[in-house]
């Protein structure tokens, strides 16, 4: 695979002058998705966008419900393709990430046809929640959990670490995600994953294989300064 080269040279131009891949992600979800996929932004090799749904504190449960369905995903990342060029030949790509809960199988269905369409483009489905590829860092098997609903996933995630779950303790442990959740999928050709299986962990390998051993050690020993810079952030928006 062939990737922009750094630097400007006159045989060059500029709009041609890079050296990472694009993750444009796609989610259903405008917490716990965003926060665990937006720390990866600006790792050397790495640029992730993050594609979120339209809604604010002040929605009504239903609106953000429907702001955050899958057809709603589908606008935004139509919307954001339009704008945005997506090169498989730099290793760019597409990911939406959304959940099987309380969605009609067409609107699912039309959105895993869409992605289909090109070879960079990729649905990732979890059943029933995010929360199934969350527990897989630290599980290796959820079937003694009891659960049977994306509430009951949440509540077992909260269990499994002091104080609840916090995205910055998960990411270091990637990798145990990919290799449980991997094993776990008892049908890894099929976009649609059985219950209390994922299929986020394509996003996790793809994200470790462009980024490399040495590169994702680097990434897991800044987190704590990558934490206090999120979080800097967020004081610098609420006071704006």
């Amino acid at each position: 695979m062939g990737f922009k080269v750094r630097g400007y040279t006159r045989d060059v131009s500029e709009d041609k002058v890079r050296d990472y891949s694009l993750f444009a992600i796609a989610t259903e979800g405008t917490e716990r998705e965003p926060d665990y996929f937006k720390p990866f932004n600006g790792i050397d090799r790495i640029k992730v966008d993050i594609i979120e749904p339209d809604v604010s504190d002040e929605d009504s449960i239903r609106e953000k419900r429907k702001a955050s369905s899958p057809s709603k995903v589908l606008e935004k990342v139509k919307a954001y393709i339009a704008e945005n060029q997506l090169s498989a030949e730099d290793g760019d790509s597409l990911w939406c990430v959304i959940d099987v809960d309380r969605w009609p199988q067409e609107q699912i269905a039309e959105l895993h046809s869409f992605c289909a369409q090109k070879d960079n483009w990729h649905l990732v489905i979890s059943n029933p929640c995010i929360e199934i590829w969350l527990l897989y860092h630290k599980k290796t098997d959820l079937r003694d959990l009891g659960i049977q609903t994306a509430k009951d996933a949440k509540q077992a995630l909260d269990k499994l670490e002091k104080g609840g779950y916090y995205y910055i303790k998960y990411l270091p442990l990637m990798l145990d995600a990919i290799e449980n959740a991997s094993k776990a999928d008892t049908n890894p050709d099929s976009y649609m994953p059985e219950p209390l299986q994922t299929k986020v962990y394509l996003l996790g390998r793809a994200l470790y294989e462009r980024m490399g051993k040495v590169r994702f050690e680097k990434f897991v020993a800044s987190l704590p300064s990558i934490e206090k810079e999120i979080l800097k952030r967020k004081m610098a928006n609420r006071k704006g």
